[in-house]
Formats: structure tokens, sequence, C-alpha cells
């Protein structure tokens, strides 16, 4: 069953991220062999704006000179961390160019038992609208492609499993946003008292 996902997922991404800059998957399987695979795939012309943004004009002359792009763009901007603990390691990532270009690589680092992931993909965070769609094909795994990372979450996404499925966790608040949300309380406090005095000194 899911080998037939697969392929579908193959043939839809090959119709929809050849021309499409704004989208994109990420897809985590595993081969019959046992082997883990990485595949994150969009259209060319996505990896390009993302190359030509971070780097200076003129950067690659050369189809190899923009995979090493690519890759170092890959390395800084894409993680999963599993169980809050475990950072998976991506092994000989390649890059397949094409009017679709993909990165694949080996995963390593997975452990046997999975509580939570945490996926950060800021890959085309520069691309208006940018929208990547989070797809598991491992055995043990819910295959629920319902999870896209965007502007909206910042490119990152934390889930749980619970009961065989996917749970989205709630972002913490940061210590910045608990403070400013203090500050803000104090403020709307204040106004208030102050609102009550003047109405108690313009009643006597």
């Amino acid at each position: 069953m899911k080998s037939l996902i697969l392929v579908l997922m193959l043939l839809w991404g090959n119709m929809a991220f050849a021309h499409q800059p704004d989208v994109s998957s990420v897809v985590l399987s595993k081969t019959e062999k046992g082997q883990l695979l990485l595949q994150i795939s969009s259209s060319l012309t996505a990896f390009q704006t993302e190359v030509n943004y971070h780097n200076e004009k003129n950067a690659y002359k050369t189809p190899e000179e923009f995979q090493n792009l690519v890759l170092a763009h890959f390395g800084k901007t894409f993680s999963i961390i599993v169980n809050e603990t475990d950072t998976l390691k991506f092994v000989n990532p390649i890059v397949l160019l094409g009017h679709e270009t993909k990165i694949v690589a080996e995963i390593t680092g997975l452990p046997k038992t999975v509580h939570k992931i945490n996926v950060q993909s800021k890959l085309f965070q520069e691309i208006h609208h940018s929208q990547s769609a989070l797809i598991f094909l491992i055995d043990g795994l819910p295959t629920s492609k319902d999870y896209v990372l965007s502007e909206e979450n910042e490119h990152e996404i934390s889930i749980a499993l619970h009961e065989g499925k996917w749970e989205l966790i709630a972002p913490a608040i940061s210590s910045n946003l608990k403070y400013m949300l203090l500050v803000l309380l104090v403020v709307v406090v204040a106004m208030v008292l102050n609102m009550i005095r003047k109405r108690r000194i313009t009643q006597n």
C-alpha cells in the first residue's frame, strides 16, 4: 500500500512541482532493503530563487556549482529532531536537477520508537506563500499528509504520535513573547485603573 502511495506521490509531484515554485514536499520513506531516505521536491525555479537570494550574483557557472550551493543551503535550513533529543543525519545528499528538482539523502539516527518529531524546513522561505507537504512512508508511522510547513507556522512543525495518528503540538510561547504579553497586561490594567480614577474625580 505504501509503495502505491509513493508511486502516486511521485506522479503527482512531477505534475505539481515542475511549474509551481511555491509548492514542495518533504517525504521520508523506507526502501525494501530497509534504507531510510529523505526526498525534498520542488521546481527548479524554487531552488534557483533561493540560491540566487542567498549568494552573490553569478555565484555559479556550472550545474555542479549550483548543486553544491543547493546542498549548502539545505544543510543550513533543514533539520529533523525526533523525541526532542535525536537529530537525524542526512548522509550523502545529492541534487537531481530537472524541471522538478530533488534533494535525496539517506537518513540515519532514527530511533526504533518514535514519540515526537520536529521538522524545520526554511529551504524556500523567501518564496511568497511557500508550502511544503510533510509525508511519511515508513512502517509504523502514519502516512498522513495533512501537515504543511508554511509561512503561518514559520516553516516549522512539531507532531506527536497518539493512538496511531499524528497530532499537532502547539508551539510553546517564547520567553520574549511572555514578557511582551506581561508588559501589555500591565499597560492595560494601568489604563483601566486610570480611567476609573478619572471617572471618580469627575463624579466628585
